[in-house]
C-alpha cells in the first residue's frame, strides 16, 4: 500500500496588518517533509510553497507565497484524487490559523493562506471546505497534523464540526478507513514558536526519532507520538489534542531494540496468577490493569465531560461499553479527584434505584429525596444538586440504559429519564451522568425530546475494536502476566474475526479459555490450544454445552453427566432470563434470585438443587454463564446472563428460544393484559374470552414445563375462565343439554368441568341463579346434587336452602302404563306474592299491582318428563284438549320432552 503526504508551511501573508509574517513554518514543514522522505515509505511528499533544487533533483519548502486556491487544489488532489484512493495519507500544516465570530457568537475556524482576507475570503474554512473533503475522501488511513493558532477548532468542542467529522466514520466510511488528527493547541490557545522550530513541530520531530520508538517492535504510531508530544509540551503553555476514529497509523518503523523486560505478574488472593481476560464479564476498576485498546475513546469521553454534564456512550451489543466506563473512565476520573457514585442499572424500578443510591449520600434528606424524585410537580433533582459539595465533581453512571425499555415500569421510566436528563440543563451542576446505551435501542430514546437532543449533540459512539487497539487488547494482558501470544495464533484470530460481526465478547471468552490452556512451560498462548477450544465461534458454544451437560465441565474430557432433571432446570433458568423482543430478537432479563429458585415450586429439595446449579462448585456462575449479585442498596439478590452473546451464539439456547417462542410471546401478552386488568380494578371488561382464552390456556398448558407465568397472569386467566363459565351458565343453551353433548362441550371449553361446577354449587356466597344452573348441569352429567327449596322476596331476591333427606316431601308414584311410572312429590298449599311494583321497568299493566295468591296442595313431577312418560299421558282420555304424542324433535326414549 502506497503512502502520500502533503506538507504546507506558510511564512508570508499579503496583509501584514491582518496576519503578520512568521519565521518558522517553512522551516518546520521542510524538516517534516525530509523526515517523511527519509523513512523510505512515502511514494510522494508534496510541498507548498515549493521550489525545485536542480542539483539535488528535489523540491523544498520555501518561505514564499501560496494562495488559497493552490492549497485547496492540493487538498482536493490528495484527499479525493484517484492516485490516493484506498492509500495512506499524511497532511501537515504550519502557519497562521484564525477564527471569525459571527453575530450570534459562533466561531468558524480557518487555515490561513497567503492571500487570506479578514473576512475569511481565500482562507481554507475548516467547516465548509476541509471537513467536507475529509468526509468525502476514500482513504485507507489519514493523519492530519495542524501546527497553527486555533488548530483545535476542528475538534468536538464545536458540535456541528463534531457531527461533520465523526458521523461519516460511524456510518458511511469503509471498514478499513482510519482517521487521526493531532493539533498543536486547543481552540482557545495560540501556538508558540521556539528557537529552531515551533514548539509543537520540535516536539513532533523529537517524538519521531528512533529513541522514541517502541523498543520491542521499533514502531512509532500516531498514538505513541501524541503521548510523547503531550509530555514534551506539558507546562509550556500548549496542550496538544487529538481525535481518532479507528486504528492508529504506524508513522515509522525502525529496527527493534533487543531488551530484557522484567515482568511482575498480578496475583489473586490465593497467590495464583490472575487471568488477564474477562470471559463474558465486563472489565471493572479491579481489572483496569488488563484493560487495553480503548484509550482514545476514554479520553474522548473525558474531554466531553470537561464541558458537558450528560454523555451517552452508544455502541452495539457486545462492543464493550460497560468496560470502557467501569475499567477505563472511572479509575482515571478518580485519580483526577472526581467522586464516583455507585453505578446503577435501571432494572424494574429505576426511580427506587436512584432514590436508594442518593439516600446513602444524603441520609438525613429522605423526605426531600422522596419529593424530588417521586413528585412530578417538584423541581426534580435541582434541590438535591445544591446539596452536593462543590469541591469535587461527581459522576453517576447509568449502565445498560436500554433496561428502561425492556424491563422498567413505564411510569417510572418516563420520570427517570426526565430526572437524569435534567442534569444537562444545569450549567454549573456538580453531577455529571454517563449512560451506556445499546445502539439498537436508540429509536425508543428518540421519543423523548430532551434525551433525543442530548444523543444528537453529546453522544460518544463506540466503534469496533480494530487495528493496533485490537492487537493491544489481545496481546497486552497476556504480556502483563509474562506470557506471549504467538504470531500464528494472532494471525488466525485476526483472520477469524473478519468473518464474525460483534466479535468482541466471543474473542474475550476465547482468550479466557486459552488462558486456562496456556503453555506454562514456555509462557505462551498457542494456536493448538485455540483450535482445541473451537476458535472464536466455537469456544463459547463448546463451553456452554459442557457446563450444561456435565458437572465436571472444567476437565478436558468430562465424565459426570448431569441428570435430565438438572438439564431441564438449566433450560428453564436460561429461558426465564430472557426478555422476548420483536421478531426474533430477545434481550437479557435480570431476575430476582428468589424468582429463579421458585421454579422448583415449594419443593425444598428442588430449590436446593436449583441453588446448587446456580452457585455451586459445579454451577453456572462458576462456569461463567451466569452472574449473581446484590448491592447494599438493592432490595434482593439477582441472577443474570453473563453476556447477551449467549443469546445468539449458544446453539442450545437458540434452539430453546425458537421452540418456546410461541409460548413466551403469549405469556408476555397475558402479563401485559393482566396488568391493564389490575390497573382497572380487575374489571370484567378487560378479561379474555372465547377462542382467545381457550387457545391461550391450551398453549400455556403445552409450554408449562418451560414457560413461566406470573401470579397476576394466572389470576387474570382464572378470572377470565370464571367469567366465561358465568356467561355460559346464564345462557339458555344449557336448558336441553344431554350428558353426551355436555361432555363434548367440556372437551372444547376449558372453563367447563365438574370440579368448577361443584365449587359454584357449594359456594353459599354465589348468586342463586348460578348455583341452580351449576346444579342442573351436574345433574345432567349424572352427578348427585341436592334438592333445593327457594324463597323469593318482593325484590326478586332468591334464597336457596338444601332440603334434608328426611325433610323431603312425600313421594307419590303413579303407574301410567306397563313399566312406565311417574314419580311425583306433594307440594304443600300456601300463599305467595305475585305481580310487579308500580314503577318496575319493563313490567306490564296487567302485572300490577303485587297481590297475594293462595294455592291448594298439588302434586309435581320430581324429575323432567321423558318422552315415554309424555306419550303415556297423551294416550289417556281427553279432558280439555288433544295432546300430540310426539311433540319433540329428540328421539331417544328417555330424553326429556320439550313441551311444557
Amino acid at each position: 500500500m502506497a503512502r502520500y503526504a502533503l506538507v504546507i508551511g506558510i511564512n508570508h501573508y499579503d496583509n501584514p496588518n491582518f496576519l503578520p509574517p512568521l519565521s518558522k513554518p517553512a522551516q518546520d514543514a521542510e524538516a517534516v517533509a525530509q523526515f517523511l522522505e527519509n523513512t523510505g515509505t512515502f511514494a510522494n511528499v508534496e510541498r507548498l510553497p515549493n521550489r525545485w533544487i536542480a542539483a539535488e533533483k528535489r523540491y523544498e519548502v520555501v518561505p514564499g507565497q501560496v494562495t488559497g486556491d493552490k492549497v485547496l487544489q492540493a487538498l482536493q488532489q490528495i484527499l479525493s484524487g484517484e492516485q490516493t484512493k484506498n492509500q495512506e495519507v499524511l497532511i501537515y500544516f504550519s502557519g497562521h490559523g484564525f477564527r471569525l465570530i459571527n453575530r450570534i457568537g459562533d466561531g468558524e475556524a480557518y487555515l490561513a493562506t497567503s492571500d487570506s482576507q479578514p473576512d475569511g475570503e481565500n482562507a481554507i474554512s475548516l467547516d465548509r471546505e476541509l471537513n467536507p473533503l475529509l468526509r468525502r475522501s476514500n482513504l485507507s488511513n489519514l493523519v492530519v497534523m495542524l501546527d497553527c493558532c486555533h488548530a483545535g477548532a476542528l475538534l468536538p468542542e464545536n458540535p456541528e464540526l463534531n457531527r461533520t467529522l465523526l458521523e461519516p466514520s460511524l456510518s458511511a466510511f469503509k471498514e478499513k478507513q482510519d482517521y487521526y488528527l493531532i493539533a498543536a493547541c486547543r481552540s482557545e490557545q495560540v501556538a508558540w514558536e521556539d528557537k529552531e522550530y515551533s514548539l509543537f513541530t520540535a516536539a513532533l520531530l523529537k517524538g519521531l526519532s528512533p529513541q522514541q520508538a517502541d523498543p520491542e517492535t521499533g514502531e512509532i504510531s500516531a498514538d505513541r507520538l501524541f503521548d510523547f508530544v503531550s509530555r514534551e509540551l506539558r507546562g509550556k503553555g500548549q496542550e496538544p489534542i487529538r481525535m481518532g476514529v479507528g486504528r492508529s497509523l504506524i508513522l515509522v518503523k525502525y529496527g527493534a531494540q533487543p531488551q530484557v523486560t522484567e515482568v511482575n505478574p498480578l496475583l489473586d488472593e490465593t497467590g495464583e496468577l490472575r487471568c488477564p481476560y474477562q470471559g463474558l464479564l465486563a472489565f471493572t476498576k479491579k481489572e483496569r490493569d488488563f484493560f487495553f485498546g480503548r484509550k482514545r475513546v476514554v479520553e474522548d469521553i473525558k474531554s466531553k465531560l470537561d464541558r458537558l454534564n450528560f454523555v451517552p456512550l452508544i455502541g452495539a451489543s457486545g462492543s464493550g461499553k460497560s468496560s470502557v466506563v467501569l475499567a477505563g473512565l472511572i479509575p482515571w476520573l478518580e485519580e483526577l479527584g472526581w467522586q464516583i457514585l455507585e453505578p446503577i442499572k435501571p432494572g424494574f424500578k429505576p426511580l427506587t434505584k436512584l432514590e436508594s443510591l442518593l439516600l446513602s449520600y444524603f441520609p438525613d434528606c429522605e423526605k426531600l429525596l422522596d419529593e424530588c424524585i417521586n413528585n412530578p410537580a417538584s423541581e426534580g433533582l435541582k434541590p438535591l444538586l445544591e446539596l452536593f459539595p462543590r469541591k469535587h465533581k461527581f459522576l453517576l453512571v447509568v449502565d445498560q440504559f436500554e433496561e428502561l425499555f425492556t424491563f422498567a415500569l413505564a411510569e417510572q421510566r418516563d420520570r427517570f429519564i426526565e430526572l437524569i436528563t435534567q442534569v444537562a440543563t444545569i450549567p454549573d451542576s456538580p453531577l455529571a451522568v454517563v449512560a451506556t446505551m445499546r445502539a439498537d435501542f436508540i429509536e425508543p430514546c428518540l421519543r423523548y425530546d430532551g434525551l433525543r437532543q442530548l444523543i444528537q449533540n453529546n453522544a460518544e459512539y463506540l466503534p469496533d475494536l480494530r487495528g493496533l487497539d485490537l492487537l493491544e487488547a489481545i496481546t497486552e494482558p497476556a504480556k502483563l502476566q509474562g506470557y506471549e501470544v504467538t504470531n500464528d495464533l494472532l494471525n488466525k484470530i485476526l483472520e477469524d474475526i473478519k468473518q464474525e460481526p460483534g466479535f468482541l465478547p466471543l474473542l474475550e471468552f476465547a482468550l479466557t479459555q486459552l488462558w486456562q490452556r496456556r503453555d506454562e512451560a514456555n509462557h505462551r498462548l498457542t494456536l493448538d490450544a485455540y483450535e482445541a477450544i473451537g476458535g472464536i465461534v466455537g469456544a463459547l458454544n463448546c463451553q456452554a454445552d459442557k457446563v450444561y451437560q456435565y458437572k465436571d465441565y472444567e476437565k478436558d474430557s468430562p465424565q459426570q453427566e448431569r441428570t435430565e432433571t438438572e438439564k431441564a432446570l438449566i433450560k428453564r433458568i436460561f429461558l426465564n432470563l430472557l426478555q422476548i423482543g420483536d421478531g426474533e430478537k430477545d434481550t437479557r432479563l435480570r431476575q430476582p434470585k428468589a424468582f429463579i429458585l421458585s421454579l422448583a415450586g415449594d419443593n425444598q429439595e428442588g430449590q436446593k438443587v436449583l441453588k446448587e446449579l446456580i452457585e455451586g462448585k459445579q454451577g453456572l456462575v462458576k462456569g461463567r454463564l451466569l452472574v449473581t449479585g446484590k448491592t447494599e442498596r438493592e432490595e434482593e439478590a439477582w441472577v443474570d446472563l453473563a453476556h447477551e452473546a449467549l443469546i445468539e451464539k449458544w446453539d442450545n439456547l437458540n434452539l430453546w428460544r425458537t421452540e418456546t417462542r410461541k409460548g413466551r410471546e403469549l405469556a408476555k401478552q397475558v402479563d401485559k393484559d393482566a396488568k391493564d386488568w389490575q390497573k382497572n380494578n380487575r374489571s370484567q371488561y378487560y378479561l379474555w374470552s372465547g377462542d382467545k382464552l381457550a387457545d391461550a390456556e391450551k398453549i400455556l398448558q403445552e409450554y408449562q414445563d418451560t414457560v413461566e407465568t406470573t401470579q397476576l397472569a394466572k389470576d387474570f386467566l382464572e378470572a377470565s375462565s370464571q367469567q366465561e363459565l358465568y356467561n355460559y351458565l346464564r345462557s339458555s343453551d344449557i336448558d336441553n343439554l344431554e350428558r353426551e353433548t355436555l361432555e363434548k362441550e367440556a372437551t372444547n371449553k376449558s372453563f367447563l368441568s365438574r370440579e368448577k361446577l361443584r365449587n359454584l354449587l357449594e359456594n353459599e356466597k354465589e348468586k342463586a341463579q348460578i348455583r341452580l344452573s351449576a346444579s342442573w348441569l351436574l345433574k345432567q352429567w349424572g352427578e348427585e346434587v341436592p334438592i333445593w327449596t327457594a324463597k323469593v322476596d318482593k325484590q326478586g331476591n332468591i334464597e336457596l336452602s338444601i332440603i334434608a333427606e328426611n325433610d323431603l316431601p312425600a313421594t307419590v308414584i303413579e303407574e301410567l302404563e306397563s313399566g312406565i311410572n311417574l314419580e311425583m312429590v306433594k307440594i304443600s298449599g300456601g300463599e305467595f306474592w305475585m305481580g310487579s311494583p308500580e314503577r318496575e321497568d319493563g313490567s306490564y299493566p296487567d302485572e300490577r299491582p303485587p297481590h297475594r295468591v293462595t294455592i291448594s296442595p298439588f302434586l309435581m313431577g320430581k324429575y323432567p318428563i321423558t318422552q315415554a312418560q309424555w306419550r303415556a299421558v297423551a294416550s289417556l282420555p281427553k279432558i280439555e284438549r288433544d295432546l300430540n304424542p310426539d311433540p319433540s324433535t329428540y328421539n331417544p326414549h328417555s330424553a326429556p320432552s320439550t313441551v311444557t
